[in-house]
């Protein structure tokens, strides 16, 4: 559903990431819908991200996020996903945005992807709980290597996730910021939910 708010930010920063995608869908790994510019907002107006940060946007698509964050605050963006095709998108919008050193996009099946680094990590249900088990594995790892504070942000929580998060000892709910059906032109209300990791060892 095309929302003009979201397609001028679009064009602010000359950029195309609006239309949705679920071409190359499957049991484990779900379609591109982009996260509404409006949330986006919200969590920048949240000053809980950071010029030093390390952001990972995990089933990336067109690269949206990364692009709005790295514009606001300036931190360096990882873009990660298994799609060729969408990664193609996310580089056009590279070259459009300007070429920027901070923004990266790379083409890797999310749970042998290793975040070293990134303290920062984006979900808009990308994939099954199963592989996001596998990823949270991939963090503890790099936790492990390199203790630091890791935030996790998760939006439109499907109920597969709903009824996973609560249940995963790693995951402490830090806060949730709502949205209304209008906020987010969308026919039912949304969240996101911001955890905080903390390693079993702790």
């Amino acid at each position: 559903m095309q929302n003009s708010y979201d397609l001028n930010w679009d064009l602010k920063l000359n950029i195309s990431t609006e239309s949705v995608d679920y071409s190359e869908e499957d049991l484990q790994n779900y379609g591109y819908d982009p996260t509404p510019y409006v949330v986006l907002e919200r969590l920048i107006g949240l000053k809980i991200l950071k010029k030093d940060d390390v952001i990972v946007d995990y089933g990336c698509g067109k690269g949206r996020i990364s692009f709005f964050i790295n514009s606001q605050i300036g931190c360096r963006v990882i873009g990660i996903d298994h799609s060729e095709r969408l990664l193609e998108e996310a580089d056009k919008n590279l070259k459009s945005y300007g070429n920027c050193e901070d923004v990266i996009f790379i083409r890797s099946r999310a749970e042998d992807y290793k975040p070293d680094g990134a303290n920062r990590f984006y979900f808009f249900n990308p994939f099954s709980t199963r592989i996001f088990s596998e990823v949270l594995k991939r963090i503890e790892e790099s936790f492990k290597r390199n203790p630091r504070e890791i935030l996790i942000f998760f939006y439109y929580s499907t109920i597969e996730y709903k009824l996973y998060l609560p249940t995963e000892p790693r995951l402490e709910l830090v806060k949730s910021l709502y949205f209304s059906e209008e906020e987010i032109n969308n026919q039912v209300s949304a969240k996101l939910d911001i955890f905080r990791f903390q390693s079993f060892d702790e």
